[in-house]
């Protein structure tokens, strides 16, 4: 029996674990993706960003665009650098946070639609944990 509660110890660790990570998942695509608008843009400029060992350099356009508003917003592309650089003054697809217009990217709304799916697979993962330190609870119960 001794060796049995360290095991059902950390499964307990694992289920607030992924209960938790649901739970900001959940919260972040929830708040995340209702702010999100897309627009048009056109390509103002870009940078070149030398890579590091972690990440390939690339470019990173500056875009200017029109919100909701109708304010023109110019500001640096978010997100991985291309490898390729944009040409200049082509019209390119942008995503940008409502509340903060600077915060943008280069591409679609369904370039950022995985991002709503991780809160539901880690629920199933947290609900599939719980029951599975229920399970391992009984057994210990009929085990004493």
């Amino acid at each position: 029996m001794s060796r049995f509660l360290p095991l059902l110890e950390m499964w307990a660790a694992v289920v607030a674990l992924a209960t938790a990570a649901a739970a900001v998942a959940r919260t972040h695509a929830g708040y995340v993706r209702p702010h999100l608008r897309a627009t048009t843009g056109v390509v103002a400029g870009q940078k070149f960003v030398h890579g590091d060992e972690y990440s390939a350099g690339g470019y990173v356009p500056t875009l200017e665009f029109a919100i909701e508003t109708g304010q023109l917003v110019r500001a640096r592309a978010r997100g991985k650098p291309l490898g390729e650089p944009l040409e200049e003054g082509a019209e390119v697809a942008v995503v940008y946070r409502r509340d903060n217009p600077s915060r943008c990217y280069v591409g679609s709304l369904d370039d950022h639609a995985p991002e709503t799916d991780v809160g539901v697979w880690a629920t199933c993962l947290g609900v599939g944990l719980v029951g599975g330190l229920l399970f391992g609870s009984v057994a210990l119960v009929i085990m004493l």
